[in-house]
């Protein structure tokens, strides 16, 4: 739920209007106290992008455009029947459900979109080295799962979002190139400021061997006169 919250978070960063929210709370009624459903992660599209304790569908004016479902051992039963019925009947344009497990769900990665006639089933895209890749209209991203590991691809861009573990690893990358030019230019500037104490150095003591000459020089004047 995290990664794919994370990765989500990041994709959609630069934009206002997208609201990505994990574990949370959707109120689907019209008072305060109105029935609920909490889906892993979802997003949702035209929203203002702002930390929220619930997303109320009668405030939002809309409910999500997405929504994922992780399965666990006490809840996938309810991600294909009742969840499943209840987001349909909410309007929410797309419904996945993933089984990391690999022993609950078969295949391990399903979803479905918002038709007239209510949910259909999407098809596997059939990738080569992929056991399962499926298309978001929604998010405009293909999902592939390779038996191992569940990774999102932008066509767009033509490669895979980052996932945490590597937007963690490029992260300490790059604070470690920027440590490290940083003590490159403090180094340096050390070098700079110990050329100009040499420099400041050395102009002092010609000017002390230039004083001690002009008393030399004097003084041998005098004993002239």
């Amino acid at each position: 739920m995290v990664d794919l919250e994370s990765v989500l978070r990041c994709r959609f960063d630069p934009h206002e209007d997208v609201y990505v929210g994990i574990d949370q709370f959707v109120y689907y009624g019209e008072d305060e106290n109105s029935e609920k459903v909490a889906p892993d992660v979802f997003v949702s599209f035209d929203v203002p992008d702002y930390d929220r304790e619930v997303y109320r569908i009668s405030e939002e004016g809309k409910p999500p455009d997405w929504v994922i479902e992780v399965a666990s051992r006490s809840t996938y039963t309810k991600d294909l029947d009742e969840k499943k019925d209840l987001y349909e009947a909410l309007g929410v344009g797309e419904y996945w459900v993933y089984d990391p497990q690999g022993d609950l769900h078969d295949p391990r990665l399903r979803a479905w979109v918002l038709g007239p006639g209510g949910y259909e089933e999407l098809a596997d895209l059939k990738r080569p080295g992929q056991e399962v890749a499926l298309w978001s209209e929604a998010l405009g991203l293909e999902f592939h799962f390779d038996g191992t590991d569940l990774r999102m691809w932008d066509p767009v861009k033509k490669s895979y979002l980052p996932t945490l573990d590597l937007a963690i690893e490029e992260r300490d990358e790059e604070r470690r190139a920027r440590l490290a030019a940083e003590a490159k230019a403090e180094n340096a500037e050390a070098k700079v400021e110990t050329a100009e104490a040499k420099a400041k150095a050395a102009e002092a003591e010609r000017d002390a061997e230039k004083r001690a000459r002009l008393a030399v020089e004097a003084e041998l004047r005098r004993l002239r006169s």
